[in-house]
């Protein structure tokens, strides 16, 4: 890591690992609690099961306040400040781009000179927060359904999430890859001013219209929210396939309610910053008509809650709460397989 010797990252990723190593554990003792009470006719381990749940979450919130410490080491520690010279070059450059453009990028002050306002939901951070609002919603679920089989997927499910953070998607081991390799040579490379001015206009931008825009705090976090609510829409939908369950299918309604109003309020807060960050041309990305598709399967859902009165609705809306399932995970992988703005 090129940045060790500006930030903490050491300590970062040997408390978030300490962290992440728990809750691997935790989890996966959730999980086999699982897979017996799937097997078996009765329930069993029901209060180990319960605290290790509330465990997961405790755990899961203690790393994400080290997430957000380490990202107010960043904005402390490393502020984009350029020589003296340099500021009224720049300001001159930036008063001649923001006279033709519809967003104004803001000048710089050198006194307060640009820092970086990283959200907690980037590159594998988000993988750690879309879990952790599973994890949530995940002992809302527990407490709420007394269906002993219908908890074990839940468990089992949790656990395939942490172990997905754990093995593959882990944000405390090389925290901020990308990032890193962005900024690095800022601050770690000797350049002449006009090297530094280049980088500068290539740094900024992407500043202003990503990493510090006010609808990076808003938008993703948002639509990870409705995607844990669609994850625990699906568990109960595919238990309603089965067997008609009126409490389960109050469940997975209700959790289908508070994801389809995150998932509309995200949609419409993105909105305005693709009109902000990518100008008109935006409306065509893979990941937004995906999105789109998903939203659309997901009003449907709810329209057939019209005539849940109907003789056999409930299982024609359980095949659209896995539909919409799909669609979710459709969408996520648009980001790596489509190219798009969205591409990761």
């Amino acid at each position: 890591m090129i940045m060790e010797s500006l930030l903490p990252v050491a300590l970062f990723s040997q408390v978030g690992n300490m962290l992440l190593l728990v809750l691997f554990v935790s989890a996966c003792l959730a999980g086999f609690s699982g897979v017996v009470n799937i097997a078996r006719p009765a329930a069993l381990f029901g209060r180990p099961t319960s605290i290790l749940l509330v465990l997961n979450a405790v755990v899961f919130f203690a790393g994400f306040f080290w997430i957000s410490w380490f990202h107010y080491q960043i904005y402390t520690l490393l502020p984009l400040e350029l020589p003296s010279q340099l500021a009224d070059m720049l300001n001159r450059r930036l008063e001649m781009m923001n006279s033709g453009a519809a967003y104004a990028f803001p000048l710089y002050d050198a006194a307060n000179p640009p820092r970086y306002a990283l959200p907690l939901w980037i590159e594998n951070e988000k993988y750690y927060f879309w879990f952790l609002c599973y994890a949530v919603l995940a002992v809302i679920a527990h407490f709420r359904l007394q269906q002993h089989r219908l908890r074990g997927v839940i468990h089992l499910l949790l656990a395939v999430q942490v172990a997905i953070l754990y093995f593959a998607a882990n944000p405390f081991t090389e925290p901020l890859p990308r990032f890193f390799s962005e900024i690095g040579p800022w601050f770690t490379t000797e350049m002449h001013h006009g090297e530094r001015f280049g980088l500068f206009m290539q740094l900024y931008p992407k500043m202003v219209f990503y990493y510090n825009a006010e609808y990076m705090w808003f938008h993703p976090p948002l639509l990870f929210i409705a995607y844990a609510c669609i994850t625990l829409t699906f568990v109960t939908s595919v238990f309603m396939l089965v067997k008609y369950d009126l409490e389960v299918e109050q469940a997975g309604y209700d959790f289908a309610k508070l994801g389809y109003f995150m998932l509309t309020l995200g949609m419409l807060l993105g909105y305005p910053w693709a009109l902000k960050a990518w100008g008109p041309n935006w409306w065509w990305d893979p990941k937004i008509c995906s999105s789109i598709m998903m939203w659309a399967v997901y009003s449907t859902y709810f329209h057939t809650r019209l005539y849940a009165n109907k003789k056999s609705m409930w299982y024609f809306s359980s095949f659209l709460g896995i539909l919409c399932f799909g669609a979710m995970i459709f969408t996520f992988l648009a980001s790596f397989y489509f190219p798009g703005e969205h591409t990761l």
